[in-house]
């Protein structure tokens, strides 16, 4: 049975690589039954097998391989999904990554308030009892917010946790200058700040879906400024380069708007 990095490929799952360090590809994880690990016989360095008493009875079949299941396999990445080969040791996803991961799988798996994806997690902790990286998922499970639309926006709100800036308001409606009423990534309303993950699939696919979703981006924005909120934006590529500045500009406004009020 599929494990890992690969069993989170084929669910679908993201997987986002930590700042500054390096992605060495997916080594692919069998789990096997102790009984059976002995004749498998010499294997490849991509290939790591995991001998367990028995398998879990929520395993899936994706594309006829037989998989560990979605929850299951977001835990397991996050508790060993930095790994060059199988003989390297195993590191695990930091809390922004750790989120992306946690608010797709629970999100998919029925949860719609962080209190209900943190109680799916904890119901599958004791399979893992205290084995390595587990304490990455302990700390991610109480951020878990499976409304979270896009990778983007979880991976931001992780960042947001780790630089200690005020925990947002996340898809929340704010009424602009016009009299419409938006939706926003994120919102802290006693700043009067919103944050936008801007992520390349809300611009559409070609170039006249691309302007026009830029002018109704711009109109929008006038409309919340003029209604006094200060909007920070970001993209994909600023997060991936430097999230520290990111957030710095993030913590500045929320400086000169805390200054303002």
């Amino acid at each position: 049975m599929v494990a890992g990095r690969v069993a989170s490929d084929l669910h679908g799952l993201p997987f986002l690589r930590p700042h500054g360090m390096p992605d060495h590809g997916a080594v692919t994880e069998l789990m096997v039954l102790k009984r059976d690990a002995a004749r498998l016989g010499r294997r490849p360095r991509d290939l790591l097998v995991r001998p367990v008493p028995a398998f879990p009875k929520d395993t899936q079949v994706i594309e006829g391989v037989r998989v560990t299941s979605l929850l299951h396999t977001a835990i397991d990445v996050i508790r060993m999904g930095l790994r060059a080969d199988w003989r390297r040791r195993a590191y695990a996803m930091p809390l922004p990554e750790a989120l992306a991961l946690l608010d797709a799988a629970t999100f998919r798996s029925g949860a719609r308030t962080p209190s209900e994806a943190a109680a799916m997690v904890k119901s599958l902790r004791p399979r893992f009892r205290y084995g390595p990286g587990i304490r990455s998922v302990d700390l991610a499970r109480d951020w878990i917010e499976p409304l979270s639309e896009t990778p983007l926006e979880s991976w931001s709100r992780g960042h947001m946790i780790v630089s200690g800036l005020p925990l947002p308001l996340v898809q929340h409606v704010v009424m602009g200058a016009d009299g419409i009423s938006y939706r926003v990534d994120f919102c802290w309303p006693e700043m009067r700040l919103i944050g936008e993950a801007d992520g390349l699939g809300k611009y559409g696919e070609t170039p006249q879906d691309f302007r026009r979703a830029k002018d109704r981006e711009l109109r929008r924005q006038r409309a919340l400024e003029a209604a006094g909120w200060t909007v920070v934006r970001w993209t994909w590529d600023e997060l991936v380069e430097d999230p520290l500045t990111v957030m710095q500009r993030l913590r500045q406004a929320a400086i000169r708007s805390h200054g303002a009020a």
